[in-house]
């Protein structure tokens, strides 16, 4: 009787198959590990920069403006501007109603700067002497802008020529990517633009 059975040509053609199956199976497992780490790193930032974003927006449409206290020394007295709102293309500075890093629904000193370290661009926040330094991942130069109610963008704030509002009615943020795509993040602010003048004088003053 034959006996059934593989020859030695055939047993090498199936293992030749199996490490050809075994090579493609590894490739493509590699190429899907690194295709998820590329994808996770994407969505990790895009989830920082939205979360940077609304940070922001929420810190600038609570701004609130600030009447000048006047500091008396003996006979002189002097005007506390602490608080005032103040801006340029790298920072602004000013009083906000929604703070990030402190507690909600109290007045807090806040300052947004752009910050540059290592070649990459941040965002610092400064609250009550407390820094949060948040990345802006691809953008390679940041600058800040203030609209006034009338619709004209400036460089500072309060501007350099003529009378202006306490608080800027908008402002922007734009960033500029590592390729020169440029946007612009931008919000207004929600409530007035100048301190409610006083209509009478406390028996206390």
């Amino acid at each position: 009787m034959r006996q059934s059975g593989l020859t030695l040509l055939e047993m090498m053609v199936v293992l030749l198959i199996a490490s050809m199956a075994l090579t493609l199976g590894f490739q493509s497992l590699g190429q899907w590990r690194r295709a998820d780490a590329a994808i996770s790193g994407i969505t990790g930032e895009t989830r920082q920069m939205a979360l940077t974003r609304s940070w922001l927006e929420e810190s600038l449409r609570s701004l609130t403006p600030v009447e000048p206290t006047v500091v008396t020394s003996g006979s002189l007295g002097r005007s506390d501007d602490s608080g005032i709102f103040q801006g340029d293309r790298q920072k602004f500075s000013g009083l906000s109603l929604n703070g990030v890093l402190s507690a909600r629904g109290g007045s807090t000193q806040v300052t947004w700067q752009v910050h540059r370290q290592d070649g990459e661009t941040q965002l610092q926040l400064t609250e009550n002497e407390q820094t949060l330094t948040l990345p802006l991942p691809g953008i390679a130069e940041a600058d800040f802008g203030y609209v006034d109610r009338q619709g004209r963008l400036h460089a500072q704030w309060p501007p350099a020529l003529g009378l202006a509002d306490q608080l800027p009615s908008t402002v922007a943020l734009r960033l500029v990517g590592s390729t020169g795509r440029q946007r612009v993040w931008a919000a207004s602010v929600v409530g007035i633009l100048n301190p409610i003048p006083r209509l009478y004088e406390s028996d206390d003053e």
